[in-house]
């Protein structure tokens, strides 16, 4: 149950995350997760790039390709991680952390244990 939690919650951040950056001003939602790292233009419209493209997630559901949605998670994370120091990845973990602590994700949670009891 706690693996279809955070699931769950990370398959709802991310698609959450990919919302909010495809809109206003393209990075708006994005910013928040990034505006405390003080990071130089060049790498801040990197992971931008990066956080933008989990949009793509919600294509690897609709195709109904779930199992490369953690292999596609991982693969950003590794690529965000070439980009920040361990401490900004980290403080960017917290600041995502801090935005989903008060989102519910009930819906998503219904999701994943739908797909993840088919004995997958």
């Amino acid at each position: 149950m706690k693996k279809l939690l955070l699931i769950g919650a990370v398959i709802s951040g991310i698609s959450g995350l990919a919302y909010a950056s495809s809109h206003a001003s393209n990075y708006m939602g994005a910013n928040r997760f990034i505006e405390n790292l003080n990071l130089d233009d060049v790498r801040s419209a990197e992971v931008q790039q990066i956080l933008s493209s989990y949009k793509q997630i919600k294509d690897l559901a609709m195709n109904g390709e779930f199992d490369q949605i953690p292999v596609f998670i991982k693969d950003k994370e590794i690529e965000l991680a070439q980009v920040l120091t361990e401490a900004e990845m980290t403080q960017f973990k917290e600041n995502v952390g801090q935005w989903a602590k008060d989102k519910d994700f009930s819906k998503y949670k219904k999701f994943a244990a739908m797909y993840f009891n088919k004995d997958h």
